[in-house]
């Protein structure tokens, strides 16, 4: 008998057994989905069908539309419930509806839910060490710390090199603006916000404004690209979430080699040299040099008061009201290690110009589309700049009250997070009701979804300023609003990337106007290929004009 022969003899032997096993294989894993698909139900927690496999969020996990408008559908599925529970893949999310539930999750209660549920791990990943990612103590820890960075004189501080990338950036559309070019201003608004965060936060002078192929400029569209190693992430974090530490090695090390390198070669030169910059960088190595202590000889905590086995940690006394119900009780700070700077200088970087770019371009984008509001801003921006002498200053920015109702409304209809993340780090229940959430459970507030329900905002595709004059604020609970979260959790950066966006409108408004051309989309269309941020599919195109032309 050949080899064929007695292999074919061997395959009808085992076919029975192999039909027995790959069976009770699909079986225990059809009955484990069951299992898993009833979670919300034996709890009586109302909760929309989940697909097999995909749970409620198919059409994102496809890319076939956005996290913030697939959470939108499942919102609107639970319309009349104050909350309920999903499945993002096998999953399952809380997701709140109701504002006062969302208060009491991200402010009353906050000491339930003082997470996000992101994974960090410092060793193996030296730039998730950051702010955004971080829970418990150590969060606390460097939250306190960084807080004094964002306030409104360290800004102010900061404030010259934001006008002076903005004029750059004005000059760079003189020959588009003369010739009534159309212009992606989502690229042009990125170059500049990158510039201002490069210079800002790393005191370099970059020149991705001139050069859009800087490599900060290359590494920040790399950062938001679409790649197979950020699919594989989302795949884990979706259908294995109890892996998803396990697997924070899938990472872009040429990234995290760059930013580590350049924070540790500029601190190190200014170290050297004792150059001093009124920067970001600057005030972290301030933290650093005034933090500066034998750590040896410190008294260290109670076993088991941090999370993880965590020891790098120094004491510091205070009171600190808005920090998750911190007293004045010694408790231990994060030491600022040159990686942990990295970190904290890497998330500013990403969210800093990403979130602000896309904020002006979505903003200019509504200005073109509604002309009226467009000559309204430029009216107040002229008029604003012709009381100062023409020129923009931090007291400037602050006069411009239709502004503000104008970038607000933006942030309404094209929020930087479409939902935020809350985890579950002690036992709660609901109050007002029998529902027990237990530690490890994932929330969902869904932001973009809130922000475009008519209860809050009638005709929410409209775009109308007029929705944040002072009258119509009153009248609206504050957690219907929410572009930057509230709460202790709430974004360390608004103050930064609200002055950003301002001062760059309002150096291009006061040269330029903006109209809709062949290639806008109305309505734009937004990207499902990202997983975090909210941005327009393909671009934002606009026609510019030089306004001194147009007037002459």
């Amino acid at each position: 008998m050949d080899l064929k022969s007695k292999m074919g003899l061997l395959f009808e032997s085992l076919w029975p057994d192999v039909v027995v096993a790959t069976t009770t294989v699909i079986l225990i894993i059809y009955w484990k989905l069951i299992v898993l698909y009833s979670y919300w139900s034996s709890k009586g927690v109302p909760n929309p069908k989940p697909k097999f496999f995909y749970g409620n969020t198919k059409e994102f996990m496809l890319k076939q539309t956005t996290q913030a408008e697939n959470y939108q559908k499942l919102y609107n599925d639970l319309e009349g419930h104050p909350f309920g529970g999903v499945y993002q893949g096998t999953h399952p999310f809380l997701i709140l509806r109701d504002p006062e539930t969302i208060r009491l999750f991200m402010s009353k209660d906050f000491n339930h839910f003082t997470d996000r549920g992101f994974a960090a791990d410092e060793k193996r990943a030296p730039l998730s060490g950051h702010l955004f990612n971080l829970g418990g103590q150590r969060w606390k820890s460097l939250r306190v710390k960084l807080t004094p960075t964002f306030t409104s004189g360290k800004i102010k501080m900061m404030f010259n090199i934001m006008a002076e990338c903005a004029e750059r950036m004005k000059q760079s559309l003189e020959n588009p603006a003369k010739k009534g070019h159309t212009v992606e201003i989502k690229e042009v608004s990125s170059q500049y916000t990158t510039e201002v965060i490069g210079s800002c936060a790393f005191g370099l002078q970059i020149d991705s404004i001139n050069n859009s192929e800087s490599e900060f400029r290359k590494l920040g569209r790399r950062i938001l690209n679409p790649s197979f190693f950020g699919m594989l992430r989302l795949f884990i974090r979706n259908f294995f979430p109890s892996l998803g530490k396990c697997f924070i090695f899938i990472r872009d090390k040429r990234l995290e080699n760059f930013f580590l390198k350049v924070v540790e070669d500029t601190v190190r030169h200014r170290e050297e040299n004792n150059i001093e910059r009124k920067d970001f960088l600057q005030l972290l190595i301030e933290m650093k040099h005034k933090d500066r202590v034998d750590y040896s000889k410190l008294p260290r905590p109670q076993e088991g008061n941090l999370p993880n086995g965590e020891t790098n940690l120094s004491p510091m006394e205070g009171k600190v009201n808005d920090i998750g119900h911190i007293n004045e009780e010694s408790f231990y700070f994060a030491e600022l290690t040159d990686n942990l700077l990295a970190s904290q200088c890497f998330v500013f970087f990403v969210a800093g110009f990403e979130t602000s770019s896309a904020t002006m371009s979505f903003c200019l984008h509504e200005l073109a589309v509604n002309q009226d509001v467009h000559i309204r801003l430029t009216s107040e921006v002229d008029r604003v700049l012709s009381e100062h002498g023409g020129n923009i200053s931090y007291e400037v920015i602050q006069k411009m009250k239709y502004m503000d109702q104008v970038v607000d409304e933006t942030l309404r209809k094209y929020p930087p997070l479409g939902n935020l993340d809350r985890l579950c780090t002690k036992d709660y229940t609901i109050p007002g009701t029998k529902v027990h959430l237990e530690k490890g459970t994932n929330v969902k507030i869904p932001v973009y979804a809130l922000h475009y329900d008519p209860k809050y905002y009638p005709d929410p595709h409209k775009f109308d300023p007029e929705r944040f004059n002072e009258e119509n604020k009153k009248q609206r609970h504050t957690y219907t609003y929410l572009p930057f979260g509230e709460g202790p959790k709430n974004c360390i950066g608004m103050r930064f990337g609200l002055m950003q966006v301002k001062v760059g409108l309002a150096s291009l408004l006061s040269r330029y106007h903006f109209s809709v051309c062949p290639q806008t989309k109305v309505p734009l269309v937004l990207d499902p290929t990202q997983d975090l941020f909210v941005l327009a599919k393909d671009g934002v195109f606009l026609r510019i004009n030089d306004r001194k032309i147009t007037s002459g």
